[in-house]
């Protein structure tokens, strides 16, 4: 049985064709992949290792803290400024570059197959598999980043992103957006066609740093619920949760993270290899990113009313415990670091995040169920999650969710939500909670219409509206100079 090593410290580039002569000699340090290993290889650097954890800056789980170091980027992130001149880590201009880095690697790997002569069919088309579904996975993120939220009515006027079908064979190339009907009609096609073709078998180790057919089968599941097919969402959530149930393997275990001795012991545990919750891992390079002394995070105040005062479980919050009593920081990455040479003092520092927990499935499958008015299969599933979250959870009614988000009109009546308002507020609070400072928030955020309050430095209020134009992500400079189109402002 062939296997694919895990290979996470080197980057394999390609060049297949050039537009010189000058570049029709290999360089000694490149790879010619001219067998199925080594066009396996190719794909340990298919997946983004830009982070998107600068997201969070923006959300409101983060506010001014006047004893951390701030960067001019961290600050103007905060205050939602566009960056799409700066290519630094930690930045939305980083993310684009290295999202279509990763495009560029699986574009390789399909290139090379296509050269490729072997008998070896099921490993070929695992490869090929794999390769379709980073393509599909960069491209998604891309598109969530710097283009609108899919709606159907709107898709087909909406700005997309330049989806690359094929790998770069002259010096500058020439790209137009897609409509975002376009990039997701492609960003499907790469997806389903990747997952008939891949296989576990030939992976080493724990398969964590792959996209196996778990992992692909948790994109399809956030895949199919952005773009309103809740039913087909809710099938591959099935698929890996288990009908009208859940695999408690797929919850992490937070009594056990919350008695890990010291913050280094948590973060080792909360991003284990090992643990079936982490369904996919990828290294992120990012600088001073998730550093709590850096910029703007989450504060005892904010972390306050998350834990402490969001609570209709009647229990106590193991998030609270386990994630930190750190305040303005969670202990749930730990920055390693890549020296340049065996002897060198300085190099890169990184995070290993899952991108894919276990924990989304149910939030997914959730909020798919409230869209389809299926109330009871959403509320099994919140106290399930709210048993596996909270010491002493009672068992909550919908009457119950509804009275906790009741609120007061002008005359100081009260005003009872509907069932499904009721429903959404409680799974953007939980989801809210277990996704903290992992980049998550805002995406629902900007699904869901949520406007945002910032207190800046100076004590002055700003406001990104619930449809405010800045939601979405500015072209970076390096794109928009080679004609492609910038998002309204």
């Amino acid at each position: 049985m062939k296997k694919i090593n895990i290979i996470s410290s080197v980057v394999l580039l390609m060049f297949f064709s050039s537009c010189t002569d000058y570049l029709d000699e290999t360089p000694d340090n490149r790879i010619e992949a001219n067998t199925l290993e080594k066009a396996s290889e190719i794909l340990v650097a298919a997946y983004p290792q830009g982070d998107y954890f600068f997201t969070d800056w923006m959300t409101d789980d983060s506010e001014y803290i006047e004893s951390n170091q701030q960067l001019t980027k961290l600050t103007d992130i905060f205050l939602w400024k566009e960056l799409d001149e700066l290519d630094e880590s930690n930045t939305p201009t980083n993310y684009w570059n290295n999202a279509y880095e990763a495009i560029s690697q699986a574009n390789a790997t399909l290139d090379a197959l296509d050269k490729i002569k072997s008998d070896d069919i099921a490993f070929r088309n695992a490869i090929k598999g794999e390769a379709l579904l980073c393509r599909a996975y960069a491209h998604f993120m891309l598109a969530n980043l710097f283009s609108n939220n899919y709606n159907e009515a709107t898709s087909k006027t909406d700005l997309g992103i330049p989806y690359v079908l094929e790998s770069e064979n002259v010096l500058i190339k020439q790209y137009e957006r897609n409509t975002l009907f376009e990039t997701y009609t492609l960003i499907e096609k790469d997806l389903t066609d990747g997952l008939k073709l891949l296989s576990n078998k030939y992976y080493s180790g724990s398969k964590k740093y792959h996209f196996t057919t778990t992992a692909a089968k948790a994109f399809a599941c956030r895949f199919y619920m952005y773009k309103g097919d809740y039913t087909e969402s809710i099938k591959y959530a099935d698929m890996i949760l288990g009908v009208n149930s859940v695999n408690p393997v797929y919850l992490k275990d937070l009594a056990a993270f919350s008695s890990q001795s010291g913050s280094t012991a948590k973060r080792n545990f909360f991003v284990k290899n090992t643990d079936p919750s982490n369904i996919l891992i990828v290294e992120k390079l990012v600088s001073v990113g998730l550093r709590s002394n850096y910029g703007y995070r989450t504060s005892i105040s904010v972390w306050r009313n998350l834990y402490w005062n969001s609570n209709i479980w009647d229990g106590t919050d193991l998030r609270d415990n386990g994630y930190g009593k750190y305040a303005i920081e969670t202990a749930k990455f730990k920055e390693e670091f890549y020296k340049e040479s065996l002897t060198a003092t300085t190099g890169y520092p990184f995070f290993v995040q899952p991108v894919f927990r276990g924990e989304e499935l149910v939030f997914n499958r959730i909020e798919c169920n409230i869209e389809l008015n299926n109330f009871t299969a959403a509320l099994a599933d919140f106290n399930i999650l709210g048993n596996s979250r909270y010491t002493g959870a009672k068992t909550l009614t919908i009457d119950d969710i509804q009275t906790y988000y009741t609120t007061k009109d002008e005359a100081g009546n009260d005003v009872l939500p509907d069932e499904k308002s009721a429903l959404i507020s409680l799974l953007l609070s939980e989801k809210r909670k277990e996704f903290l400072q992992e980049g998550m928030r805002w995406f629902d955020i900007k699904r869901h219409h949520i406007a945002i309050e910032h207190v800046t430095s100076d004590g002055d209020i700003i406001t990104l509206e619930k449809d405010d134009l800045r939601k979405v992500l500015q072209i970076p400079q390096n794109a928009t100079s080679r004609g492609i189109a910038k998002n309204p402002r």
